[in-house]
């Protein structure tokens, strides 16, 4: 190991040494030091630049706050290296939990269009008995019925617009929905499971 190598890593050593009894100068000149190499290691691991930024501001607070556990013994930059190494795996480790969890939310709430019973709707929309049999519904039941249904809204959408959990909207809309059937099957006049609802077709 040549002179050089030898002063720079005693230098190294003071200046952390310095940081840990809260020299504020000595963490600016560490820092400008090893802030590029923690970016390098950080890139390496993470494959994102922007990522690898965010490690770097980490990984120099955590040196900062926990400057007093450096053993001196080993050289600072193994000791820095393992703590930005460390913390560019929890920060993908946690980026792909919340792709994971986004992709999770993203499955729940989508719901496939039936189409097919859309269009059969139509003939039903007209039909005095489905506006009669909205009319006892609960409120609740009834505005979630019109827009899920009839606006066409999704589930979060729904939710919005009535201004309630997607869950509890849909609920709504369910339950609204079953109610129809069995009073439109009860007069004879046919089961909303028989057709769709076009949207902007009912105004009640």
């Amino acid at each position: 190991m040549d002179d050089e190598l030898l002063r720079r890593r005693d230098e190294e050593r003071d200046l952390l040494l310095r940081v840990a009894a809260g020299d504020r100068t000595a963490f600016r000149r560490l820092d400008e030091r090893f802030r590029p190499f923690v970016l390098q290691v950080a890139g390496r691991v993470t494959g994102d630049p922007w990522l690898a930024e965010d490690v770097a501001q980490d990984v120099m607070l955590e040196v900062w706050r926990r400057a007093h556990r450096y053993d001196p013994a080993h050289p600072p930059v193994t000791w820095i290296r393992t703590i930005a190494t460390r913390r560019a795996i929890d920060r993908v480790r946690k980026a792909q939990a919340d792709r994971d969890r986004d992709r999770r939310i993203g499955m729940r709430d989508h719901e496939p269009v039936d189409h097919g019973s859309v269009d059969r709707a139509e003939a039903v929309l007209d039909r005095v008995a489905l506006r009669r049999a909205l009319v006892p519904l609960p409120d609740r039941q009834r505005q979630a019925v019109v827009l899920r249904y009839l606006a066409d809204l999704s589930g979060p959408e729904l939710g919005r617009a009535l201004g309630v959990p997607t869950g509890t909207a849909k609920t709504r809309a369910r339950d609204g929905v079953t109610a129809l059937r069995r009073t439109l099957a009860r007069t004879g006049a046919g089961s909303v499971g028989d057709a769709g609802v076009r949207p902007g077709r009912f105004d009640g």
